[in-house]
């Protein structure tokens, strides 16, 4: 979905992805996902690397940890029931 490739994922920044009621609605989950290390987001809609838009049913977020320090290392997503609009 997201139309990238391995190398690129890293640099794909959240305000490229969500639009505004997803960002609010990641903000309204992100202290879950930093104090339990995950969230269930709300559906909505978000757009593609390529700029494609596309909706979904709910996202899992999660928080990956560094294996040196245990300190976060990224927040990682996955969209379920997600197509092109």
């Amino acid at each position: 979905m997201l139309e990238t490739t391995l190398v690129a994922l890293q640099d794909i920044a959240l305000e490229r992805v969500f639009d505004d009621q997803g960002r609010k609605n990641l903000c309204a989950e992100l202290p879950g996902v930093m104090e339990q290390g995950f969230a269930c987001v709300p559906g909505g809609m978000c757009v593609s690397g390529l700029g494609r838009p596309v909706s979904y049913e709910k996202a899992l977020a999660w928080k990956v940890l560094d294996d040196g320090s245990g300190g976060v290392h990224c927040v990682c997503f996955m969209f379920v029931n997600w197509s092109f609009v």
